[in-house]
């Protein structure tokens, strides 16, 4: 064979060994390459649940509706919804709560995080996360990182919770947060954070309203009630107590509480508390009409009964944000937006 002949052959060789190495290596890279989808989806939405997608703004939410990373979620006073995100990550809304919701990665390899601005929202991790995989929920004064666990989070402003108290409108958790907030003798604080760790551990960076980090990141054990107090300078720890006391909580809030204790069980309160506190729970409930942090009038609502719209609005035109067709079975904060 001449020498023209054999460099010809050696050089099909040797390519054809470059081409097959190349699909063998797109066949592995391709199969190894992760999912870069998440699954979000409403499991539940009771009353009024509006989505802000983009450009397109109040969306009603509905049962099996799939959510975006990027989406913003409002609920309406006398309203709750249920998400499930990757089968195994549960997020109980309770109502006039709004928040965006940032979900990145994939099912085993996910980043998670809802930036709660207002309301509360209780979270159950039902599995470990996976290395690399991140939850946390960002308020206005700290961070709750967790891997694997259950807890809740409300965030409200001082002004409210004063307002609240001062006229006697009682509804348990701002009352419970606004004579903690009056002993503490901690004075100058804008946002309110309760955090409440009802099963595992909760890593907490505290930070001003601006985003800087202030001191060291604490963690804080399951059975644990945590105020967190902030402004635009600061942020610091109110009052931490060991024990949870199912009455400084609204009635829903104890409904999603069972939903966790008879499912993944990753609740410290014993059901049979729960179940009492909720038999507790039914009425007559307090409704009470907010003009921004000014109370505007009050109702005693029987459980189960409608609200009545008050005669009166504030300002010429507007809404109460609810639907006075739904029965009232917790107490309820009903906010005035203007038009």
């Amino acid at each position: 064979m001449s020498s023209k002949k054999r460099g010809l052959l050696i050089g099909g060789i040797v390519g054809g060994l470059v081409i097959i190495a190349g699909v063998i290596f797109a066949i592995l890279f391709f199969r190894k390459k992760p999912e870069t989808f998440r699954v979000i989806k409403v499991l539940k939405a009771e009353g009024h649940c509006l989505i802000t997608r983009g450009d397109i703004s109040d969306l009603e939410a509905y049962e099996g509706m799939a959510l975006q990373s990027g989406d913003s979620v409002h609920v309406d006073g006398n309203s709750s919804m249920v998400l499930m995100m990757d089968e195994d990550k549960i997020a109980y809304v309770e109502q006039n709560t709004d928040f965006n919701l940032l979900a990145e990665g994939s099912g085993k390899d996910s980043r998670t995080r809802i930036e709660l601005t207002k309301g509360a929202l209780t979270c159950e991790i039902q599995k470990d996360l996976d290395t690399g995989s991140t939850y946390e929920v960002n308020t206005p004064n700290s961070t709750m990182a967790v891997r694997g666990t259950s807890f809740r989070v409300e965030v409200t402003d001082v002004d409210t919770i004063k307002k609240v108290l001062e006229c006697s409108a009682v509804q348990p958790s701002m009352l419970f947060m606004a004579k903690t907030l009056e002993g503490s003798g901690v004075e100058g604080m804008n946002t309110i954070t309760r955090l409440t760790v009802t099963d595992g551990k909760v890593a907490v960076q505290l930070h001003d309203e601006n985003g800087n980090k202030v001191g060291d990141e604490i963690t804080f054990d399951v059975n644990t009630d945590v105020l967190i107090g902030g402004n635009d300078v600061d942020s610091c720890i109110i009052e931490e107590i060991t024990g949870i006391d199912p009455s400084t909580f609204p009635a829903i809030t104890i409904e999603f509480f069972i939903d966790i204790a008879t499912g993944s069980g990753k609740m410290v309160i014993t059901l049979d508390d729960l179940k009492k506190q909720g038999d507790d729970n039914k009425g007559p409930h307090m409704v009470t009409f907010m003009y921004g942090s000014t109370v505007f009038a009050t109702q005693t609502v029987d459980y189960e009964m409608t609200a009545t719209e008050p005669q009166l609005m504030p300002t010429s035109s507007g809404r109460w944000d609810v639907d006075f067709s739904l029965p009232v079975t917790t107490d309820t904060l009903v906010y005035w937006i203007s038009n």
